[in-house]
């Protein structure tokens, strides 16, 4: 072998044994099941973490108040019905005192005797890195030993990691993230960190607006977004939009009231998504004004499917030519009104054909669209 055949990787063949690397492989046949457990179904998961985030002052601290609240009772928000045995919750705080988080979970209902704070004075010694930056969850082992929580709050996450760790910086946060993933796991408990937002605009992805490295929401399997509620008139309404979920479907958003005397209300589910902060975004709109144009849209293609449909139910041949004249004259502008409704047409036996030349219908040559009935 000469110099233009030698192996490019010999070097490495030859090089000094290393030392082996200290994790178990595991053959995939194997590996024991294990279940996706929630503590609330699907927004918090059990033995895993969670991400809450929130501009200042949108009410986030509120939200986590009011969801331990009804853990502490073995219920769920918007879900009296279904009891379970009442939760224990840890909330360990950089921003608030012990009083007022106190108040918060009294006027939410919680049970107190249930609640654990560790409030903005005491967590100043609370610190998850070592002076290299390397995780080094010990003072957090030891709280949640003496609690033993279902549910551990981090309120702001970024407050406990030290200022050596760049939460900036994917290679520097995904081992803390990785390292409170485990210790939920090991400690059978849910851990929500609090993260802030910028003021970014959602574009394609609504939890880019998330401080701190892509890995900070990459590690996490579940995120909420607190926002405020700009589809009505009260400044006081809040939604908690599920943002992000790696094993199940995104929960349905949740709007709650915090009155002017600090408390809190679950007032049901709302149709703001995920989909609705990032196409407002992308078209430079206000949520509010994306909402209406959104109905707007639902409405207008509630219209075309039901007046087509009883085109078809009318006609008696399998297949029949209308003219966009005549469409018109039945509020169908066109093929832009119809192709969002062609899904939902199909669901009932009904497919549109959009030919390409015009056709004669009552002695003139016209454009419209074939109804085919395919049951």
């Amino acid at each position: 072998m000469n110099e233009f055949t030698e192996n490019p990787y010999q070097a490495f063949v030859d090089a000094p044994d290393a030392p082996l690397l200290n994790c178990p492989l595991k053959c995939a046949a194997n590996v024991e099941d294990d279940e996706i457990r929630y503590l609330w179904k699907p927004y918090i998961l059990r033995g895993d973490v969670t991400i809450l985030a929130a501009a200042g002052g949108t009410g986030k601290t509120f939200a986590l108040c009011g969801i331990a609240a009804e853990l502490t009772n073995g219920r769920y928000p918007l879900n009296p019905f279904e009891k379970f045995e009442p939760m224990t919750v840890l909330f360990i705080s950089a921003e608030d005192p012990d009083f007022i988080l106190r108040e918060r979970m009294r006027r939410a209902g919680a049970d107190l005797n249930r609640v654990f704070i560790m409030d903005a004075t005491d967590s100043m010694r609370l610190k998850l890195s070592d002076g290299q930056g390397n995780p080094r969850l010990h003072d957090l082992m030891q709280a949640i030993e003496s609690v033993k929580p279902d549910l551990v709050i981090l309120d702001p996450l970024h407050a406990f990691v030290g200022s050596t760790v760049k939460m900036t910086e994917s290679s520097a946060v995904r081992p803390f993230m990785q390292a409170l993933a485990n210790l939920a796991k090991q400690y059978d408990c849910a851990i929500v960190d609090v993260a802030h937002v910028n003021k970014r605009p959602a574009g394609a992805n609504a939890n880019d607006a998330i401080l701190g490295a892509t890995d900070v929401v990459n590690a996490a399997r579940s995120v909420l977004r607190v926002i405020f509620d700009e589809t009505g008139t009260d400044p006081n309404r809040r939604v908690l939009v599920h943002t992000k979920s790696n094993y199940a479907a995104m929960g349905q958003s949740v709007a709650f009231r915090i009155g002017d005397d600090g408390k809190l209300d679950w007032i049901g589910f709302s149709d703001v998504t995920r989909s609705d902060l990032e196409a407002a975004a992308r078209s430079n709109k206000a949520l509010s004004e994306h909402m209406v144009s959104k109905e707007a849209d639902r409405a207008a293609k509630t219209l075309v499917v039901e007046r087509l449909l009883a085109l078809s139910e009318e006609q008696t041949e399998p297949k029949r030519f209308y003219s966009y004249d005549t469409l018109r004259g039945m509020g169908i502008s066109g093929k832009a009104d119809i192709a969002p409704a062609l899904p939902s047409l199909k669901e009932k036996g009904v497919n549109v054909l959009f030919p390409e030349t015009s056709r004669r219908s009552e002695g003139k040559s016209k454009r419209g669209i074939i109804l085919c009935k395919t049951t």
